[in-house]
């Protein structure tokens, strides 16, 4: 049952968060994605320079098994703003130092222009 509450809570809170964006004209679905392209462009930026941590962090967040409440909302969060960083540094993560900081930075420059390419069409 805390699954189910702390998966709604999380979803109204970023709801409410997304409807922040419709004063500049981005739409409550694609709102969704402009939000977690901008997450994951944070945790891609902190990827360049700290890769073990940001991957930890998500592994102790999604992997380990909730206790609290405060736990199940924390999973899910990290889910959202992080999971396609997570997944892309770990791919990374097997790369030689000198392949992984360069796909790292390249990676995050591409969040960075898909999500201002997508408020662009918006714009």
């Amino acid at each position: 049952m805390k699954n189910l509450i702390a998966f709604t809570a999380v979803f109204l809170i970023w709801t409410l968060i997304s409807l922040m964006l419709t004063g500049i004209d981005i739409p409550i679905p694609s709102s969704y994605i402009a939000l977690m392209i901008t997450a994951n462009a944070v945790f891609a930026f902190f990827s360049i320079f700290v890769q073990k941590l940001v991957i930890t962090l998500y592994e102790v967040n999604v992997y380990e098994q909730p206790r609290t409440f405060l736990d199940y909302c924390l999973k899910y969060i990290a889910i959202i703003t992080s999971g396609v960083n997570y997944h892309i540094q770990h791919m990374l993560n097997r790369l030689p130092i000198i392949l992984n900081k360069l796909a790292s930075v390249f990676f995050f420059l591409f969040l960075i222009f898909t999500g201002f390419g997508l408020m662009a069409v918006f714009n």
